[in-house]
């Protein structure tokens, strides 16, 4: 890799988390292209060699955080030992949904329903749906067709749902415990074992520095 090259990822890398920690603090409605370079200690002017608005950053932004709440996930599930593939994937969504709902960041995207499940489900993909067909795999899922697939585009639209319901005041933050047990239902997972798995203590979650140099392949 040339010098050039290097240095245009380590500025694009910075802009991301300069946007990411704005964001992050005050929600990207109130976050400017000129606070973000500034706090990147980058010329305004440079930004426009990178990302053409705002929006488009916050879709990079965007994509960093689920990748690395993809990983925290596996790794919390992991630490804690949790070897239930229906639990795995009931901590992940628990887990998921608290950070969506502690990160003002989400907030500007739960406005944007249909292009944030995008951004999901292509971004936990890797994660999730491996989840998934190892629960299926093992005789915990029940799903028409055995399409595993769809059943993964159900488990994003109920969980950005019902976050979307809980911010705007329609639903209580005790919901998040019902959708997780709502999900596995959903999946076909027995009602008996659902209902144990949306009730258990969640994992701890495992502290992970951003990678912002990460992009999401589209097409994966």
């Amino acid at each position: 890799m040339g010098r050039v090259t290097a240095r245009k990822i380590r500025t694009r890398a910075k802009l991301i988390a300069a946007a990411h920690k704005l964001m992050s603090d005050q929600g990207v409605d109130r976050t400017t292209i000129q606070q973000i370079t500034d706090e990147a200690d980058i010329g305004f002017g440079t930004f426009y060699s990178y990302f053409q608005s705002k929006d488009e950053i916050a879709e990079k932004v965007l994509d960093c955080v689920i990748h690395n709440l993809g990983q925290r996930n596996r790794m919390a599930n992991q630490q804690e030992g949790v070897t239930d593939p229906v639990a795995v994937i009931g901590n992940s969504v628990r887990l998921t949904a608290h950070e969506m709902l502690s990160d003002p960041m989400w907030h500007w995207w739960l406005k944007r329903t249909d292009l944030m499940v995008r951004r999901m489900n292509i971004g936990f993909r890797s994660f999730g749906l491996e989840d998934m067909r190892v629960a299926h795999d093992a005789g915990h899922l029940n799903l028409p067709g055995n399409d595993v697939a769809a059943g993964w585009s159900y488990l994003i639209w109920l969980l950005a749902g019902t976050i979307t319901d809980i911010t705007d005041g329609v639903s209580a933050p005790t919901s998040v415990s019902t959708m997780a047990e709502a999900i596995m239902r959903v999946l076909g997972v027995d009602a008996q074992h659902a209902a144990s798995v949306a009730a258990a203590p969640l994992p701890q979650f495992p502290a992970l520095k951003v990678d912002f140099n990460f992009s999401l392949n589209e097409d994966a």
